[in-house]
């Protein structure tokens, strides 16, 4: 390929008439293989039991991640094989996205919960939920939730187990939300 790209007297420069047609081989080679194989891929998709918009977007994304790497396309023994692969990643992807978005919506649910409408981050947190739980659960809580700590700094501190630490931080949880539906603030 970089032979096609050097001149044989401009040391390395770019010939634009070569670039053209390499361009357009591979346009031809690509509208092949979407012609052969894009049928393929979708019955693939279909067998794993996938249906609706995404399937499209996937095999679409599956030949613009094809045209990246179209070296490797090319040069390889069974291009089908390949695309079906790409597909996968992209399936692969796809879905941990979606679950990443599913709990980060959850998240979103649960943060409504404990947070009354109209407020935000301009109230101390300390103040907001002081008397619903006790100080020591709160102090927990805004430990691990708000300030980062991890199980096992609060484990240390606590002078107890990771597994007593994590029942803990479910309690005080437990209580804080009973406490806030009972108080109408859920």
């Amino acid at each position: 390929m970089s032979a096609l790209y050097s001149s044989a007297d401009g040391g390395g420069k770019q010939n634009g008439e070569d670039r053209r047609k390499l361009e357009s081989a591979e346009r031809e080679y690509l509208h092949a293989l979407c012609l052969t194989h894009y049928p393929a891929l979708r019955r693939y998709v279909y067998h794993l039991g996938f249906r609706g918009e995404g399937v499209e977007d996937w095999i679409q994304e599956t030949f613009l991640v094809a045209i990246r790497h179209i070296d490797v396309l090319k040069a390889h023994e069974n291009p089908g094989a390949y695309l079906t692969q790409i597909l996968r990643n992209v399936i692969g992807h796809a879905l941990r996205r979606m679950q990443y978005a599913a709990r980060i919506a959850e998240q979103l649910r649960a943060e409504e919960l404990t947070e009354p409408s109209g407020y935000g981050d301009e109230l101390d947190p300390e103040i907001l939920y002081s008397g619903l739980v006790s100080d020591e659960e709160l102090r927990l809580l805004l430990r691990f939730y708000l300030e980062g700590w991890s199980q096992k700094d609060l484990a240390r501190e606590l002078g107890i187990d990771i597994e007593a630490c994590s029942k803990r931080i479910q309690r005080a949880k437990a209580h804080l939300k009973a406490a806030m539906e009972r108080d109408g603030l859920h």
